[in-house]
This record gives C-alpha cells, sequence and structure tokens, in this order.
C-alpha cells in the first residue's frame, strides 16, 4: 500500500504521480495500443485519492472561508475607516461653519455697538451743546443783570459821593 504524505497538496500530488507511474510501468501488449497495468495498485491509489479530495476540498473551502472573511473583515475596517473620515470632516465643517456664523455675529454686534456709540456721542454732543447753550443764554441774563446792578451803584455812588466806590470802599463798607 502507498503512503500518503502529511500535507494534502502533497498529498494529492504524490497520489497522482504513484498512479502515473503505475500506469507507465504496465506492459504494452504486443501488435495494439493497449497496456497492461497492475489494477490492483491502480485501484488502490484512487481509493487513496478518493480519501484525500474530502479533506483537500474542505481545506479548501475553510482557506476561501478565511480569505472572505478576511475580505469581509478589511471591507468592514475600510467603510468604518470611510465612515469615521466622513463623520470628522462633517464635524470640521460645521465647525468651520459655526465659526463663520460666530464671526459674523461678531461682526454685526460690533457694527451695532460702534453706531450705538456714536449715535450716544452724537446725543451727548448735542445735550452738551444745548446746555452750555442755555448756560451761555442764563449768563447773558445774570451779566446783564450784574452790569446793571454795577451802573446802578455807580450811579448811587456818584450821587452821594464824586467819587466811584472801588474793592476798598465796598470792603471797608461791609467791615462796618
Amino acid at each position: 500500500m502507498i503512503q500518503p504524505f502529511a500535507e494534502p497538496e502533497e498529498d494529492i500530488m504524490y497520489l497522482l504521480e504513484s498512479l502515473e507511474e503505475v500506469l507507465s510501468d504496465g506492459a504494452r501488449v504486443p501488435f495494439t495500443s493497449r497496456t497492461l497495468i497492475d489494477d490492483e495498485k491502480c485501484l488502490e491509489i484512487i481509493d487513496q485519492i478518493k480519501l484525500s479530495l474530502p479533506k483537500e476540498i474542505r481545506q479548501a473551502r475553510q482557506v476561501n472561508a478565511q480569505r472572505d472573511a478576511l475580505m469581509d473583515e478589511a471591507r468592514k475596517r475600510a467603510e468604518q475607516i470611510i465612515k469615521d473620515a466622513e463623520m470628522e470632516a462633517r464635524e470640521r465643517m460645521r465647525e468651520h461653519h459655526i465659526a463663520r456664523e460666530a464671526e459674523a455675529h461678531r461682526q454685526e454686534i460690533l457694527s451695532h455697538v460702534e453706531r450705538q456709540a456714536d449715535q450716544l456721542r452724537r446725543d451727548a454732543d448735542d445735550y452738551a451743546y444745548r446746555a452750555l447753550l442755555d448756560l451761555d443764554h442764563r449768563l447773558e441774563g445774570l451779566s446783564a443783570v450784574v452790569r446793571g446792578g454795577l451802573r446802578a451803584l455807580e450811579a448811587d455812588t456818584a450821587s452821594t459821593s464824586a467819587e466811584p466806590p472801588g474793592p476798598e470802599s465796598h470792603t471797608s463798607a461791609q467791615q462796618s
């Protein structure tokens, strides 16, 4: 009996080579194209091939299943990487959009505040102008009253004395 190798691929190849050897070692029948072979050896090798083939097929299926599982895992990982990258890109775009909106909002607020400040300055200037104008009118009125009082005093003093009152005479009159 022929002993197969431990490795299934080598086992099948060895058995096929053994079958080929038995067939080629057969004796030729004279005057025909036929060959006499040892049919027991051939059948024994064929039986061993039949026993080895299911093992080979199972192993090939396992290799295919492992390959398919690896391909499926690689596809899933690639999909997850793409999904993560897309999500990160969307997040960055959203952050960028939020930053742009925040900048636009900041600009609006700044512009509004500057307009309000300008308006407050104009209002303050207008108020100060009106207050100073009112004060000027009052001061003019007071000045007119003061001048009138001074003229009246000068006239009173001129009629009672020949010399107009000066600062000394006003201070001595207060001390008495």
